[in-house]
């Protein structure tokens, strides 16, 4: 797997450690009361980029923007990370004491599952010196493969090349496997996120085991069943991306929809014609058959599935959008974007779904608690930082959307899910939202969604 690519020179290698030079010495002008970290791999042999060095890069860069967001630290600028045919590489500027910036950094290059491979320098304009792991109290960097000082097996060439690859190869397996994107665990996933999220209560407006909420034609029971419905479905959606050798993924995007088509039937089969999950078809279909095309080139990190999930959906709102005035009928998202520009859910999607990855997830990994205090927190922060189309549609007018930031701002003032005056507001803004005729679906369906990503990356 790491031999496989466009070998590197050793002229090469030292080129572009000139130029991360030279632009580390910007940075240092640029930022001179910040911290910079300069983040790049040690991957052993002449071939340093593939798909799968870059996943792993790209699996702990992430990591560290997590890593420095949950402890605290203030990311003044992040430089997009460059594929370059001498390994990816990327810097961030942050705020903070270097000595503290960098334990921070020494404590992920030794416990993500990957972090021998990386190779984080950290710096300010006032010292260039790099700070050694020892004089913060760590130990030298240990080998990969036999656990002992890094630096004395390099000199004695205490391993063989493909010995080392072995245990970076099987290292990589295990994580990034572990991560369970085969097709049984991502179709297992996306009935998950149906299930978990109509079994969630109390949620405003919406159909839960104690209540149908604002949608008297629908109950619990027809979710269920609708849910189980979609089955074959998810699998033919997964199979699809799995098996799609094209280079246009546009096309792709095009026989998902079509099988759409069909599991809309299945679900109206199911429920006596009720539209119960109609949003979800159409969002979850694109999302299975992205895990099964990431799965199937080994992209398994939540930036290749958003990437591809772009890719797919490139020309969606060109194409959707396209001579709405002279169509004799319009569904409710065709006339909210003729009224309100609102694009809804297919601009979601086309997007990348960034309420998805750039907001729930994050605030997801945010959460604490039980499941479903931890989820009923994540629906809420989705429903007050997005343009929920069906609230909207129910509400008759965009005011809806000021209102609805007002209640779950009150809702976590009160301290959310874990406080009973935080769960007191939510039974009364439920009732609330029956007596308006109000439902948070286009929020429910993002939250499903959040659901089938959180449990691929384990976040559930």
């Amino acid at each position: 797997m790491f031999t496989e690519g466009q070998a590197v020179s050793l002229t090469d290698i030292l080129t572009s450690k000139e130029v991360r030079s030279a632009r580390q010495t910007k940075f240092q002008a640029a930022y001179p009361d910040q911290v910079i970290c300069a983040v790049k791999l040690n991957i052993p042999g002449n071939v340093k980029t593939n798909a799968a060095i870059v996943n792993i890069f790209v699996d702990g860069w992430h990591n560290i923007l997590a890593t420095l967001n949950q402890d605290g630290y203030h990311v003044q600028h992040t430089v997009q990370y460059r594929e370059l045919a001498t390994g990816p590489e990327g810097f961030i500027i942050v705020d903070g004491s270097l000595s503290v910036v960098k334990k921070v950094m020494i404590e992920l290059e030794t416990h993500l599952p990957l972090g021998r491979l990386f190779d984080i320098d950290v710096m300010t304009q006032g010292n260039a010196t790099q700070l050694s792991r020892q004089a913060l109290g760590f130990s030298a960097r240990k080998c990969l493969v036999c656990e002992q000082d890094a630096k004395v097996c390099a000199k004695t060439q205490a391993h063989t090349y493909p010995e080392i690859l072995a245990v970076i190869e099987h290292r990589y397996q295990q994580h990034f496997h572990a991560t369970d994107w085969d097709q049984t665990h991502a179709v297992n996933f996306a009935q998950k996120g149906l299930l978990y999220e109509v079994s969630l209560n109390p949620k405003p407006g919406l159909v839960d085991p104690a209540s149908t909420g604002a949608h008297h034609d629908m109950d619990v029971f027809t979710f269920i069943d609708s849910s189980l419905a979609l089955g074959p479905y998810f699998n033919t959606a997964y199979q699809a991306g799995f098996n799609f050798n094209e280079a246009d993924l546009t096309q792709l995007f095009a026989q998902l929809r079509q099988h759409g088509m069909e599991a809309e039937t299945a679900m109206f089969t199911a429920t006596n014609g009720v539209n119960t999950h109609k949003g979800a078809i159409f969002s979850l279909g694109i999302l299975l058959g992205a895990t099964g095309y990431c799965y199937r080139h080994q992209l398994t990190t939540l930036t290749h599935l958003q990437a591809t999930v772009k890719a797919m959906l490139a020309t969606l709102i060109t194409t959707d959008f396209q001579g709405l005035t002279t169509k004799a009928t319009l569904t409710a998202g065709e006339q909210q974007f003729l009224k309100y520009q609102v694009t809804g859910i297919r601009g979601e999607a086309a997007a990348g779904y960034p309420t998805v990855f750039g907001l729930a997830l994050p605030q997801l990994q945010k959460t604490t608690g039980t499941l479903p205090q931890r989820l009923l927190d994540t629906l809420m922060y989705i429903a007050g930082n997005t343009r929920d189309s069906n609230l909207i549609k129910r509400a008759g007018e965009l005011e809806i959307l000021t209102e609805m930031h007002a209640w779950t701002q009150q809702y976590f003032d009160l301290g959310g899910s874990k406080t009973a005056e935080g769960m007191a507001f939510l039974h009364q803004l439920d009732d609330q939202f029956k007596e308006r005729n109000l439902s948070l679906g286009g929020s429910a369906d993002l939250l499903i969604l959040t659901i089938y990503t959180g449990l691929l990356t384990t976040m559930i």
